[in-house]
């Protein structure tokens, strides 16, 4: 079953998430649960204890005596209490998981606890380096972010937000900074290479988030789209493959096979479009995404002018560009600049600063589906022999109005 938060209590999940970024799962109390003190152990919260190390239920033999007490907090306004929790399998056939919560009744009796409340159950980890389970009640007596700090303390995005915050104001009131690459004309990753230079962020390779893998930097100048992340298709079992049998030169052979002449570079195939859905598809030359629910993938389909036939051409596998997204986001800062120029050197200017947290997988799949979120393909390649030539960085893309609804909520940082 799944727990609806009404707009209050989502309110207060909003708060919670600002200090602890975590997992949780919401449970919606009724008087059967507080009368029999059986509470449903639905899906996602066993595998929140079992990310956690703290039960597996499949290892649990059938009955309440077999079951695991389990220690956590109960955090309410000014103050903390302990609660042990039961995790257990019922003795019937199905052995029903079940769990819990001590005293449930006595709480219910002193107005703690009541039917209709939405509880908010998550995971820290203790001074010890152990995992510890705290629940708020979302609907009555909730504490503040003060109280759920002192408790819990912050989570390391948190932590890292905090201690990059007084350089953030000394950037954002500093006026306009020389683009870090010197004089020159500008290109696109300029802007964002110079807020990493102000930040001291070491140059790497690393496909995580910018700031200790917690903390993405995203910077633009222009009105242009959002850039979450680059991942390389698969090409198994398509025309690529067969042409191109290296699968490190099957980009190459991509824009070698559907680019069009380049203007620019003699002998040459050129690719840069926007790829979106079948209905949305955003380019001239037949390609379009196409999110394929049965075979867990999204697949880079072709329209073939002279045949109409449609082809794959390649494809991401659903659990490649979940791994990529959220190593990429679990947190991002996303900057504003303006630009002008002085003594031939390119100069930016950091402005609006809005922060996000982890996206949603399901969301980014359907935001695919309506076009908001395309593919760019950006780059040209020798027409024979060697492959010659430049790949951009082909990458997903975002409509910036669009972020809140990827990542949930979009803060406003003032500083």
């Amino acid at each position: 079953m799944i727990f609806t938060p009404y707009k209050d209590e989502l309110t207060i999940i909003n708060r919670i998430q600002k200090v602890r970024n975590t997992d949780y799962v919401l449970l919606r109390l009724t008087s059967t649960m507080i009368g029999k003190n059986n509470l449903d152990a639905n899906e996602y919260f066993r595998e929140m204890l079992l990310n956690h190390n703290i039960v597996n239920y499949e290892m649990l033999e059938n009955g309440g005596s077999n079951g695991i007490d389990f220690s956590s907090i109960l955090i309410l306004p000014n103050s903390v209490q302990s609660v042990k929790l039961k995790f257990y399998r019922v003795n019937n056939a199905r052995g029903d998981r079940r769990f819990s919560i001590e005293t449930i009744k006595r709480k219910s009796q002193n107005g703690i606890l009541n039917e209709g409340d939405l509880l908010y159950i998550s995971v820290y980890m203790d001074e010890y380096d152990q995992p510890k389970i705290f629940i708020i009640n979302l609907t009555h007596n909730s504490p503040s972010e003060e109280d759920i700090c002192t408790a819990v303390g912050t989570d390391p995005i948190t932590q890292k937000f905090n201690e990059i915050k007084p350089r953030l104001r000394e950037i954002v009131h500093g006026g306009f900074y020389n683009n870090s690459k010197g004089s020159g004309s500008i290109a696109p990753k300029d802007v964002g290479d110079t807020l990493e230079s102000l930040l001291r962020v070491p140059t790497n390779n690393n496909p995580g988030a910018d700031l200790d893998g917690l903390i993405e930097l995203k910077a633009k100048g222009a009105k242009t789209l959002d850039t979450l992340f680059t991942l390389r298709p698969c090409f198994e079992g398509t025309e690529v493959a067969e042409f191109e049998p290296n699968d490190r030169s099957r980009v190459s052979a991509f824009a070698r096979l559907y680019g069009y002449d380049s203007d620019k570079h003699p002998d040459s195939s050129s690719l840069y479009i926007t790829i979106g859905s079948a209905d949305y598809p955003q380019n001239n030359q037949g390609f379009f995404l196409e999110v394929d629910e049965g075979n867990s993938k999204v697949s880079l389909m072709k329209k073939k002018a002279l045949t109409g036939k449609t082809i794959e051409t390649a494809y991401w596998k659903f659990e490649d560009l979940k791994k990529q997204l959220y190593e990429k986001h679990p947190s991002t800062l996303w900057f504003k600049a303006s630009t002008r120029t002085e003594n031939g050197i390119v100069q930016f200017k950091y402005t609006d600063i809005e922060f996000s947290r982890a996206p949603q997988f399901m969301t980014f799949l359907s935001l695919i589906k309506t076009g908001i979120i395309t593919y760019d393909w950006r780059g040209y390649t020798s027409k024979s022999g060697k492959y010659t030539g430049k790949n951009h960085g082909n990458a997903w893309r975002i409509k910036p109005a669009a972020k809140s609804e990827l990542f949930g909520e979009l803060d406003k940082i003032n500083l």
